[in-house]
């Protein structure tokens, strides 16, 4: 027979179990599809590595995609839950064939997270100097070509060089094409940028997320169907992803870095010092500072896409047919009262 005290022991401890279990069992476990992975998306990073996304009650398995058009697939066939991407991916698939259309839901970057670089260091750079150059470029109708060929149309390079800009080389293949030689320029991202500046095999001309400005470039989406049955879940999500968002306002460089760390294995916490200082100092908010999805920056795309070709003047898609501030602006809310 049980003592009082051992009674009261035993009841504890079934109560706790039963409450570990209850937790285990309100844990949600989804999958995210992301293009690649790069301190680009620091700000989910830090809200995966700061326990900001299990704080609600999230499991998450990232799927890196090795490309927007591929996040996108995922998405359609049901591969991840929902997807981070540029929203040009969204308004493909909005401009398709699928009944279900997509829905932006939440903001992760707030410009363009490529630089130019150069074989040889150019001190006074000009966008002339491109013309007649091989230039490794990006995937067509991908957020990072539209924004480079816009840049470049505006600056006046010559037509045939940017018709010749090569745009085949996948996201895996893209250090080695470089480094094989061949390329006067190209357009490079993290954590490639800093290895590659680091060896003295590239050299940093300029961010184009300062030479474009602010513009809607990469945000989470899901089909609308999946919001409908999971909107709890995308709320969950995007609260996390504003707490992120808030706690880099104040944080230290290196408690960013630290906190990012068990995403790159195989990158020392100087080099994401060094990366998030850079993206810091660009000339531009290249990480959103909400999750609020920027009008403007929507409409920027756009105009981005109907001058590279791959959209319609009168396909142009209303924001609020694409994008859905339902969870982004609660979030946000959520987050100011802390």
């Amino acid at each position: 027979m049980l003592t009082r005290r051992a009674a009261i022991a035993s009841i504890g401890a079934a109560a706790l179990t039963s409450g570990l279990r209850s937790a285990r069992a309100q844990t949600v476990k989804i999958k995210v599809g992301e293009v690649f992975r790069s301190q680009f998306y620091t700000p989910m990073y830090v809200a995966l590595g700061k326990g900001f996304v299990n704080e609600q009650g999230l499991e998450v398995e990232l799927i890196s995609a090795g490309g927007s058009d591929r996040v996108g697939a995922l998405v359609l066939s049901e591969g991840c839950d929902f997807g981070l991407a540029g929203p040009e991916v969204a308004m493909y698939m909005y401009n398709g064939e699928s009944p279900d259309k997509p829905l932006i839901f939440c903001a992760l970057t707030g410009s363009d997270g490529y630089f130019l670089v150069s074989k040889d260091k150019i001190d006074n750079f000009q966008w002339s100097m491109l013309n007649g150059k091989k230039t490794m470029a990006q995937r067509p109708g991908s957020t990072p070509e539209l924004c480079f060929e816009y840049l470049l149309k505006q600056n006046k390079v010559d037509p045939e060089t940017i018709k010749s800009l090569v745009t085949n080389i996948g996201p895996a293949a893209r250090e080695g094409a470089w480094l094989a030689g061949g390329y006067d320029f190209a357009l490079f991202i993290e954590p490639s940028l800093t290895k590659l500046e680091r060896a003295g095999q590239i050299h940093v001309i300029t961010s184009i997320g300062k030479e474009v400005g602010r513009v809607e470039y990469t945000s989470f989406f899901a089909k609308k169907s999946w919001l409908a049955k999971n909107g709890d879940v995308a709320q969950k999500w995007t609260n996390a992803i504003a707490k992120a968002q808030a706690w880099m306002r104040t944080a230290k460089v290196e408690e960013i870095a630290q906190s990012v760390t068990p995403f790159f294995p195989n990158v020392t916490i100087e080099d994401h010092v060094a990366v998030i200082n850079r993206y810091l100092h660009a000339g531009a908010s290249i990480w959103a500072t909400s999750p609020e999805v920027d009008k403007s920056g929507i409409e920027k795309l756009q105009e981005f896409m109907i001058v590279g070709g791959v959209l319609a003047a009168d396909k142009k898609v209303p924001y609020d047919a694409v994008v859905t501030r339902e969870y982004s602006s609660k979030a946000q809310a959520l987050v100011s009262k802390m």
